[in-house]
């Protein structure tokens, strides 16, 4: 009877043990699995939900996450659309803790803040382009280059000036907090 209740005894710690040690693989493998999580891949999971977004100059943005791209996100504020470059966001309110890893399209991966700027200006969007300290310009996207955008002031009938060759702003990318969309959605 004694060597009976032994051998309980040791199965008992041996199963404990067991479980202990499987708990703490476990463990670090959602550590492994979190450290492996982009910034971007973060905000992906969020689609389609409100975030609050601390940018560069101190402005929070509520910002309902439509689209997120290799550097950038798109997504709407209750009266205007908003791009947002990653690297202005700050910090980030009311991300869930462990959100699921969504990965994009070969496509969405590689495309940077430029193409929907391209996109904006093939479309001959209007946009305010906020800064630091305010606002940059607002206009028309008249270039979007590798680095920088073009930006040409519009009439009050939403036509770009007659004199837009001199009236354009140049605004380097390294500026700008966010891009607020005045017309149709940037998405």
């Amino acid at each position: 009877m004694r060597w009976e209740a032994l051998f309980a005894d040791l199965e008992t710690q041996l199963e404990a043990a067991q479980t202990a040690e499987f708990n703490a693989a476990l463990a670090e493998a959602s550590r492994l699995e979190a450290s492996r999580v982009e910034f971007a891949e973060r905000l992906r999971a969020h689609r389609h939900r409100e975030l609050g977004l601390h940018v560069w100059g101190g402005q929070r943005l509520d910002v309902r996450i439509e689209a997120v791209g290799s550097d950038w996100l798109s997504g709407a504020l209750p009266q205007h659309s908003v791009l947002v470059p990653l690297r202005s966001i700050l910090a980030v309110e009311g991300m869930a803790r462990a959100a699921a890893r969504s990965e994009p399209s070969a496509a969405r991966r590689r495309l940077g803040i430029m193409a929907p700027l391209r996109s904006l200006a093939r479309d001959r969007a209007q946009v305010s382009v906020i800064g630091v300290h305010g606002l940059l310009a607002a206009g028309l996207i008249a270039t979007a280059g590798r680095d920088f955008v073009d930006i040409v002031p519009v009439s009050a009938e939403g036509r770009s000036r007659a004199d837009a060759g001199r009236a354009a702003r140049t605004i380097p990318l390294h500026a700008v907090a966010w891009f607020r969309g005045e017309g149709p959605d940037l998405d």
